[in-house]
């Protein structure tokens, strides 16, 4: 018994360590590639678009290396359903948002990705320059934030949405936002719904990046086939009434993934 308990803690420690490493490895990578090579890759044309879609591509690349890094070093597991919907053309992506590395998972995995992310993130020193050179939306105003997506959208490319616009709090409901609703049916994109559970709590809101659980913790990645909204859309006399029933039948399907299995 003392022996398990002793490997326990010391592979806790362990993976205390290795986050610790991560950290300061996504640190300096951020600055190399939002600071230099991104720039670097969309400066070799006077195309707008092109510039970014390159930058995304550099930062596709970079996420997916994080999370392997991560991955490698035995900081959780991970199981993907339905991948290959991410790659629906023109597809507003939808997510629950447990943990604070959801984002790289979803960057790592989608081409030409545009995120719609919190504010505090395009002034953060590490993230900043990525985010300008992929040209990813702001998640401040309504109705600029609609604007901006629509636009991206009509580019051909993908964009990304958290709807609770910020961490789920662990154990509380999942409350979604109307903004990613207004999108979809402002444009009739199609939405592709991701549901991320974690099996054990890391990186959760509120807690810490040593903080590591007991047992190596599991993310499950289910991507649902694309939601076709214009059904949805046409029933309605106005854009707002059709957000208003597209996010209460989205957050209905949230709800119904991620209930505890056994309860419904």
């Amino acid at each position: 018994m003392k022996t398990a308990v002793l490997v326990s803690r010391l592979n806790r420690r362990y993976r205390q360590l290795a986050a610790g490493f991560c950290f300061v490895l996504f640190g300096v990578a951020a600055l190399i590639v939002g600071g230099i090579v991104a720039p670097l890759a969309g400066g070799l044309t006077v195309d707008l678009q092109k510039r970014r879609r390159r930058a995304r591509r550099v930062i596709r690349l970079a996420a997916r290396m994080f999370w392997r890094t991560m991955h490698a070093l035995g900081l959780f597991r991970c199981e993907i359903t339905g991948a290959q919907f991410l790659q629906t053309e023109r597809a507003l992506i939808v997510a629950n948002h447990p943990t604070l590395i959801d984002a790289l998972l979803l960057q790592g995995l989608i081409d030409n990705l545009t995120c719609v992310a919190k504010p505090g993130l395009a002034r953060n020193w590490a993230t900043r320059s990525a985010h300008r050179a992929a040209g990813y939306i702001v998640g401040e105003s309504g109705h600029a934030m609609v604007q901006a997506a629509a636009a991206e959208l009509a580019q051909g490319s993908r964009v990304l949405v958290f709807p609770e616009s910020t961490r789920s709090a662990p154990g509380a409901a999942v409350v979604f936002q109307r903004g990613a609703a207004a999108i979809a049916a402002r444009t009739n994109c199609p939405v592709v719904m991701v549901t991320i559970r974690v099996t054990e709590p890391l990186l959760f809101k509120g807690s810490a990046w040593y903080e590591m659980p007991e047992r190596v913790p599991c993310f499950h990645v289910v991507v649902q086939p694309p939601l076709d909204v214009t059904p949805i859309v046409q029933a309605h006399r106005s854009v707002a009434l059709a957000a208003r029933d597209l996010n209460a039948r989205l957050q209905a399907k949230f709800d119904g993934e991620l209930a505890p299995r056994g309860s419904a």
